[in-house]
């Protein structure tokens, strides 16, 4: 915990950018107790994943997408007495736990939402644009007005959120929905003995032609392959997982490569790659790249 020089505000922003949740807008960061969001400047534009509690001698602040947390205090914890030690530790968990309550309501609200726009929808057109460009038939998907969209759901089965794609590939998933170890079913069903786990939509319906039988999930990025693979195993303790990994070979650190491998380590299973055949350009990065490569006479 820090202490601030200058008042509350600045004591908490000064922990908060210690900790690598420095707000893009520092107004809402206020000392009043109420517990405020805030776009966190790693994050997407319009995303408020941030969360800030702060009083006059203590507050706290938080990222939903990361997990980071962080604290502040008036007065450094070395100079407290025990029992102000107690008082303020207990203010700390009281105020992480407000902000959980309020994200938990806010994903419960989105997942009802998400069951209701979901029931709405209809199959989508096999020629929508983004199909067409990936070479992959519909499968789940189905359409609101010109975008597709997918159900994300859990190990139980509950629908969770939602994800839209149009038709330039653009996506963007329904707000307020909740996305780790959650996923979106393109092929087969839960339970099964084999389960693959992709990255993207596109991605694991190229995958669902080559693994017959198996149930393929998408698990919408790579930072989310893990936390699916766990869930899965966990539920599934006795099923075989496969993890598709994209090859993000032109990205330092290989990101996609890299969190499949730590997937498949999590949960004991196997994982897979793209194999590129000579030549092949930089920019092809995963299994519906070089399925689409290779149809169209590896000339693109």
């Amino acid at each position: 915990m820090s202490r601030a020089p200058h008042g509350p505000v600045t004591g908490l922003l000064d922990a908060m950018h210690a900790a690598g949740l420095e707000p893009t807008d520092p107004g809402p960061i206020v000392a009043d107790g109420t517990l405020r969001r805030f776009q966190v400047a790693v994050d997407k534009p319009g995303t408020r994943n941030g969360w800030a509690v702060l009083h006059q001698d203590h507050g706290a602040a938080g990222s939903w997408k990361s997990g980071i947390t962080c604290t502040w205090s008036a007065k450094a914890t070395a100079r407290m007495t025990r029992q102000e030690k107690d008082a303020h530790s207990r203010l700390i968990r009281q105020a992480k736990e407000e902000a959980q309550r309020l994200r938990d309501a806010e994903q419960q609200a989105a997942a009802e939402r998400a069951a209701m726009l979901w029931a709405k929808a209809r199959p989508a057109s096999p020629d929508h644009p983004y199909l067409l460009r990936k070479r992959i038939p519909r499968g789940p998907a189905r359409r609101s007005g010109d975008l597709l969209v997918l159900k994300i759901e859990d190990v139980q089965g509950n629908v969770r959120s939602l994800q839209y794609i149009a038709a330039d590939g653009t996506k963007r998933m329904l707000s307020g929905g909740s996305k780790k170890s959650h996923f979106i079913i393109v092929a087969g069903a839960l339970p099964a003995d084999v389960i693959v786990v992709a990255e993207g939509f596109a991605t694991a319906m190229t995958a669902a032609s080559q693994f017959a039988g198996a149930c393929v999930l998408a698990a919408i990025d790579a930072g989310n392959l893990e936390p699916v693979a766990l869930a899965i195993r966990a539920k599934f303790p006795a099923a075989e997982i496969v993890i598709c990994a994209d090859d993000d070979r032109s990205t330092e650190g290989n990101p996609g490569l890299t969190k499949a491998r730590a997937a498949a380590g999590a949960v004991g299973g196997k994982l897979v790659r793209p194999v590129w055949p000579s030549g092949a350009p930089e920019r092809l990065t995963d299994f519906n790249d070089l399925a689409v490569y290779l149809m169209e006479g590896a000339t693109c």
